[in-house]
């Protein structure tokens, strides 16, 4: 497992995995209405060096986000940034995963 967390290269710069999204849940709540309070969430889970978690996220940052099951979390040139499943395509955060990835990566 030592080596998921070990840098690579991406088109002459270097990756420094920080974690993987597992699995992307929309939020579900079958028959019954929206909850009284208005607040719906899905979840992420997602692996990093400490282990596998699941990280809440609000139903409108996930519906306007491009979060994946298979993506990865790290950093590029100093910038965080979202690397799909094929780990060539880079995705520089819009400004809800942005949000989100503050929240759950610190």
């Amino acid at each position: 497992m030592a080596g998921k967390w070990e840098p690579f290269d991406i088109n002459g710069s270097v990756f420094r995995p920080m974690a993987k999204l597992l699995h992307v849940e929309e939020p579900e709540f079958g028959c019954e209405d929206v909850p009284e309070d208005g607040a719906v969430y899905g979840s992420v889970v997602l692996e990093d060096k400490n282990g596998q978690r699941t990280v809440k996220i609000e139903q409108g940052q996930l519906f306007a986000s491009r979060l994946n099951d298979g993506m990865w979390i790290g950093k590029l040139a100093r910038s965080m940034v979202l690397l799909g499943r094929d780990k060539q395509t880079v995705y520089q955060p819009n400004e809800a995963e942005r949000t989100w990835l503050e929240d759950c990566m610190g």
